[in-house]
């Protein structure tokens, strides 16, 4: 076998990949061929040591890191200092108001006479579906919106 064909073929191989019986041979017969496989793995392991980080850099990246993320928060000012204090329920209650007095009222106007003349009994299952519906999402919004207050608000002081 030839040097040259021999070098292409092992650097062909995929890494820990089990030499071949005529690589084998060759490798132990040519002192060229073995001076030059063993100059490319002590090049491997000199790469790799240089990429490997030390542990005490790894630590003392992670330690920073915590430090910075632990003085960020230090300076960060509360979810519940972020929300507005000047809140009140006084604009939730007059639109809550103003919709449930929509849904009273909707049955006697020109919209919910022609609904009631074309769809019948019928009309009176939706209309109650929707309503039912639309004050579940007010609720919902409310609740979400208003989250941090009812839960300052109904938690023990201790």
């Amino acid at each position: 076998m030839n040097c040259d064909i021999f070098l292409n073929r092992y650097l062909s191989l995929d890494k820990n990949e089990p030499l071949s019986a005529g690589l084998r041979l060759h490798i132990l017969c040519c002192k060229s061929c073995r001076h030059s496989v063993n100059r490319l793995t002590a090049a491997e392991n000199v790469q790799r040591r240089i990429l490997d980080m030390p542990i005490d850099a790894d630590e003392r990246m992670l330690s920073a890191t915590m430090n910075a993320i632990y003085l960020l928060n230090k300076q960060a000012a509360p979810v519940a200092a972020l929300q507005e204090e000047s809140k009140t329920l006084l604009s939730w209650l007059a639109v809550g108001a103003v919709l449930i007095i929509g849904f009273i009222l909707l049955p006697f106007s020109d919209i919910g006479k022609i609904g009631l003349m074309q769809f019948g009994d019928s009309f009176w299952i939706s209309f109650s579906l929707l309503c039912a519906c639309s004050v579940i999402v007010y609720f919902a919004v409310f609740l979400a919106k208003n989250l941090v207050f009812f839960t300052e608000k109904f938690t023990r002081q201790v």
